[in-house]
């Protein structure tokens, strides 16, 4: 094989396998949305789109003591646009400051060239990102806020539940056991 016919191969691997595996999971994603309608389901993107249609556009919970309503029930497109953003601009600024060093002079002396717009164009799309999430409503995590559902006051006398882990059917018990008892086997006639 020739160092020509190679690099085409690597080409082709390296760009090629990547678009395939997207193609292929786009295709799989697809078939099985059509399905569920073809069964009457709404599947979950269109659940998350069309269910809480009024809710997108009202405003973020407030906190009400240490609980806030857990962040699924905020502006979901909104807090997916802030994450986005938040990541694209720290892509931007890493890629901004690596491609700084392009323009280092043994001397001392630094220059600036076209090679750092390989970094600043993410990092202004990512401020954008951000901005245009606040301005949807989204908003950052605070600090000190426990997210998730408010718990209920529990009562006065009842006891303190055992914790998630130890609970349940197959959960480890210490000591004895109970013994279910027997029941009756059937009657023939």
């Amino acid at each position: 094989m020739s160092d020509n016919d190679t690099a085409a191969l690597a080409v082709l691997l390296i760009f090629g396998l990547p678009t395939i595996g997207w193609i292929i999971v786009r295709m799989m994603k697809h078939m099985e949305r059509m399905e569920m309608i073809k069964r009457g389901m709404l599947p979950p993107e269109d659940e998350a789109k069309y269910g809480a249609y009024s809710a997108r556009y009202q405003a973020p919970p407030q906190a009400q003591g240490p609980y806030v309503a857990h962040p699924a029930t905020w502006n979901t497109q909104a807090q997916c646009m802030l994450r986005k953003g938040i990541i694209t601009t720290a892509v931007g600024v890493a890629l901004f400051l690596g491609l700084s060093f392009i323009g280092w002079r043994g001397d001392g002396s630094f220059t600036l060239g076209p090679w750092l717009l390989g970094g600043l164009i993410p990092l202004f799309v990512g401020l954008a990102q951000v901005a245009n999430a606040m301005l949807a409503g989204a908003q950052f995590p605070r600090a000190g806020v426990t997210y998730g559902p408010i718990p209920p006051p529990p009562p006065n006398n009842a006891p303190t539940p055992p914790p998630a882990s130890g609970s349940g059917p197959y959960a480890y018990r210490p000591g004895a056991t109970e013994e279910l008892p027997r029941t009756k086997p059937p009657q023939t006639q």
